[in-house]
């Protein structure tokens, strides 16, 4: 099964430090993120991030999305930095500032 009978698989948890890196945080190709504590969020970045974008430019836009109400953050690794990589919500694209 899996991704050759077209199977999409979900993983829900309340805290991304404790989930296995090299079983589940490696091989994730979407993040939906809801308002993460400082710990979840550094893990974030260094494993998904730190090549786009500064902690402080990735904390911003977390806080960013996290202001509205049931607000969340989408990382998608199969997208292009300027093509939807990181969104407020699904539908608003957030393009990262080179600095």
């Amino acid at each position: 099964m899996g991704r050759h009978s077209n199977v999409d698989c979900f993983y829900l948890c309340q805290t991304y430090a404790r989930i296995p890196k090299h079983l589940i945080r490696d091989n994730a190709n979407l993040l939906i993120m809801f308002k993460q504590d400082g710990t979840n969020l550094k893990h974030v970045y260094n494993d998904h991030v730190n090549t786009d974008m500064s902690y402080e430019d990735f904390s911003e836009l977390c806080r960013t999305c996290w202001q509205q109400k049931y607000g969340f953050l989408v990382i998608d690794k199969d997208s292009s930095l300027t093509n939807g990589r990181y969104r407020t919500g699904f539908n608003v694209f957030a393009i990262p500032q080179n600095d």
